[in-house]
């Protein structure tokens, strides 16, 4: 029997099930992620500190930012800046907090569209930051440097993500037809 659209993985969204679980699995950014450069290698090795991935949607910067979590053995905490606030923030913090406590184990607080955060709002994430606590991963389409409060962009890499080749979506299209496990290979 073929698969429900409506049951088990294949009703979470195709671009979530073929979501790259490996560095050398994503398509594009090459400038970023090839063996010598900053960003893949720090990844590699597990040394990635805060950053701020910036780009034009669909890009990849959330497919990294897990990445990142994953390689550097963190847990990872996405929120997205338009539903998520300074409250949301203080409960991130506290768990982060227990969890380094309890087992050793950082914390990568993703804030999907950081530029939507008001600037007390990111204000609110530098202490965490520079103590440690937390370490950021800021996803944002707008240029960092007027997007980003200046203290908080000063303790973050910033890296830039370019938008993909028709080549890469294509790429991206072929994964996604031929795989039988998590994207549309086992329909007609």
């Amino acid at each position: 029997m073929e698969p429900s659209l409506f049951s088990g993985q294949v009703h979470r969204p195709l671009a979530a099930r073929m979501r790259p679980e490996r560095l050398e699995d994503v398509v594009g950014q090459q400038h970023l992620l090839a063996p010598g450069r900053p960003l893949g290698d720090a990844i590699r090795n597990g040394t990635v500190g805060s950053v701020i991935l910036t780009g034009p949607p669909g890009t990849g910067k959330t497919t990294i930012a897990h990445l990142i979590g994953r390689y550097t053995k963190q847990k990872v905490i996405v929120i997205n800046a338009v539903t998520a606030g300074i409250p949301r923030l203080r409960e991130i913090v506290d768990e982060a907090q227990e969890r380094a406590r309890a087992e050793g184990r950082g914390t990568l607080v993703v804030v999907d569209e950081l530029h939507r955060w008001a600037r007390t709002q990111q204000d609110a994430l530098l202490p965490h930051v520079e103590r440690g606590t937390i370490a950021l991963c800021g996803a944002t389409t707008e240029p960092p440097a007027f997007a980003v409060v200046g203290a908080l962009l000063s303790r973050c890499r910033v890296y830039a993500l370019r938008p993909l080749t028709a080549d890469d979506i294509r790429e991206v299209c072929e994964r996604a037809l031929e795989d039988t496990d998590r994207g549309l290979g086992n329909r007609k």
